[in-house]
């Protein structure tokens, strides 16, 4: 086995590994809770926005690093790809 094909292995497996991780916080960025406050929502809706904001913020930084990941997969994937062509 060359030294190409070994390396095209590598990034192969980095990507893998890399796009389940991204696929790991796509996950709990999907199974965020929003919190349903005690008080009723005529009385104090201003509770009940901030709630879901909440929720929102933590799900869209959990967003943000998936895709990141999932850059970083696509490309670790490519270059193994074009390695194992070598």
């Amino acid at each position: 086995m060359s030294i190409a094909h070994s390396l095209a292995v590598v990034f192969a497996i980095a990507g893998l590994g890399t796009a389940v991780a991204a696929a790991f916080y796509w996950l709990k960025a999907s199974r965020i809770p929003i919190h349903h406050p005690a008080a009723s929502i005529s009385d104090v809706p201003e509770l009940h926005i901030m709630s879901g904001q909440v929720a929102f913020y933590e799900s869209s930084q959990l967003n943000s690093r998936a895709a990141v990941l999932t850059g970083i997969a696509a490309v670790l994937s490519a270059i193994g790809s074009v390695l194992g062509v070598l």
